[in-house]
């Protein structure tokens, strides 16, 4: 007995340092390079998706290299985490009680008679990890990473191993007194210590590790975004507002808590049944996340590296800051993404990049009608943009426009072709593809263009309206046509004509006039039939049609016999 307890604290120890070396690591490395330190102290959220994600790597290495040498029976990382199948009952139960636990958690920041050092405590714990230069790190990090790794770390190996051991009672509350002493002040300790007692609860009950990472991933994003939005400051000290969320949000814990200690027979059953038909849909937030997560990993450490370190070489600064050469940064950027998304698929996926993007011929015809539509659409916008309320009201397009669109004729040339494949290849090859796999067509382009507008535009309205039609556009011609050369031809024809188009007005200083007016008409009369043509003709409705004619031959020699 006494060395199964030994055996299992050693492991826990071993757990434990293996998460303070990775932090203390980071620490160290932060203190030799202050750029990357003011990047990373400017970026929490980052910092967090650094270190839970290189933890994440050696903890998947250790338990590999483990069932190597061991000779008893072998685990997976993932089995011994508890990566089970979770019912919809107790997934909905977690997300009644992650709701009620962010209510909890913003009532108690508004209670007057709290200490003031608590409410401050939990302030800077909110500002903190919300401190970022664009909220879609909070998010990833933060609400994602942050917490997926917390709770695999916390319940899944630490209080699985304790549990080996030692007593349940023990364990239970150990796990609950690590988690606690793992958090950046005193307020929050007790406020996770009780937290870690209900993830450890319904982690029992269940039996699946997805129970708690669905609660503090709902916990994390519901308070992150209630800051970010400006909500909690809202709500005054003492107001009746923060004491009903307080009182709802501890009903609901109970609440959920009674009905999760209530198993029902056939839970077991019931949720093999909801991952099968939940599988599907798992799988395509999985990937996604995957393509949006390499997009990221690999251009900021590229803009990082651009602008923080290369412009400091004396010999290539002016080169580099040249606004003519901007668009070497992107170029660089998609001629490292796509192998990379090449690699990622082929080898962890099974499935080549080629062919789920379907590489595949279009007819002539087609191509210079899907060209003569971008060319309207791309006169459509340049002209918009020229009436002067829109250019004083939305200045994020002259913004926008004179990044991507500026810089000599050669470096626009290779970055119109190298850069129009690959935001096909990820937002219509990958994206749309994987969207289109499980969802509707409507649901789909409509999540091809929240994705591209996240991405792109951090979800700025204007620039989310323009490029959420054009997405839609684009994605419709790639799905009749079946080929990402139809978008491609679309995406170099729209952007090329936003440089010839500006380029023109500028050299010739032409300001908003009638003939902008009468070619805004022309476009938007133009651009309906020409979508239209272009369906007619696609590959999808001819095979649509002749479905239809086959069924109409069958049914007219049924009738005829």
């Amino acid at each position: 007995m006494k060395k199964q307890v030994g055996s299992v604290i050693l492991k826990v120890v071993v757990l434990l340092g293996l998460y303070l070396v990775v932090f203390e690591g980071q620490v160290f490395i932060m203190s030799l390079n202050e750029s990357y330190k003011k990047l990373l102290q400017n970026n929490v959220p980052v910092w967090l998706l650094i270190n839970f994600s290189v933890m994440y790597l050696l903890l998947i290495a250790l338990f590999g290299i483990r069932n190597r040498v061991s000779k008893k029976e072998k685990t997976t990382f993932f089995e011994e985490a508890g990566f089970r199948p979770i019912s919809g009952r107790d997934l909905l139960l977690s997300l009644t009680i992650a709701i009620s636990c962010a209510f909890v958690f913003i009532g108690l920041m508004k209670l007057p008679f709290l200490p003031q050092p608590a409410l401050h405590q939990m302030q800077a714990y909110v500002d903190i990890f919300g401190q970022a230069e664009l909220f879609i790190f909070t998010l990833i990090g933060v609400g994602l990473a942050g917490a997926f790794m917390e709770e695999i770390f916390f319940r899944g190996l630490v209080f699985n191993q304790l549990r080996k051991g030692l007593p349940f009672a023990a364990a239970y509350l150990i796990q609950a007194v690590i988690y606690a002493i793992f958090q950046p002040n005193l307020t929050i300790t007790v406020y996770a210590f009780f937290l870690a007692l209900i993830y450890g609860f319904l982690y029992t009950k269940t039996g699946s590790i997805w129970s708690t990472i669905s609660i503090a991933v709902i916990v994390n994003v519901l308070i992150v975004s209630a800051n970010e939005a400006g909500m909690i400051d809202r709500i005054a000290q003492g107001s009746l507002l923060g004491y009903v969320m307080l009182l709802i949000g501890l009903g609901g814990i109970v609440t959920g808590l009674i009905l999760s200690a209530k198993r029902p027979e056939g839970q077991v059953q019931a949720a093999m049944e909801f991952t099968a038909k939940a599988k599907p849909y798992l799988v395509m937030v999985g990937r996604l996340v995957v393509f949006i997560a390499i997009y990221y990993a690999i251009l900021q450490p590229l803009v990082y590296l651009w602008y923080n370190q290369l412009t400091k070489i004396d010999a290539i600064r002016p080169w580099l800051t040249d606004a003519r050469n901007g668009n070497w940064g992107l170029v660089l950027n998609d001629f490292i993404a796509i192998p990379v998304y090449y690699f990622i698929m082929r080898r962890y996926q099974k499935r080549d990049l080629i062919q789920v993007c379907r590489f595949e011929k279009i007819p002539f015809r087609s191509v210079w009608q899907i060209a003569l539509l971008s060319i309207c659409m791309g006169l459509w916008v340049t002209s918009m943009v020229k009436i002067p309320a829109v250019s004083e009201t939305f200045p994020q397009f002259e913004i926008l426009f004179s990044s991507l669109i500026g810089g000599a004729p050669i470096t626009f040339l290779i970055f119109l072709v190298v850069h129009s494949i690959y935001k096909e290849v990820l937002f219509r090859g990958l994206v749309f593809n994987e969207l289109k796999s499980v969802l509707p067509l409507g649901f789909a382009l409509a999540g091809n263009a929240l994705v591209y507008s996240l991405l792109f535009f951090n979800l700025d309205p204007a620039l989310t309206l323009y490029g959420g039609m054009g997405t839609v556009i684009f994605a419709l011609i790639y799905y009749w046509y079946r080929s990402i050369w139809a978008s491609i031809v679309a995406e170099i024809g729209l952007f090329a004509t936003y440089y010839i188009a500006r380029n023109l007005y500028s050299m010739f200083e032409i300001g908003f006039n009638m003939y902008f007016v009468i070619l805004i008409a022309i476009c938007s009369l133009a651009v309906p039939p020409l979508m239209y043509r272009l369906w007619k003709q696609s590959p999808s409705y001819e095979a649509k049609s002749a479905v239809t004619v086959s069924t109409s031959q069958l049914q007219a020699e049924a009738g005829g016999r």
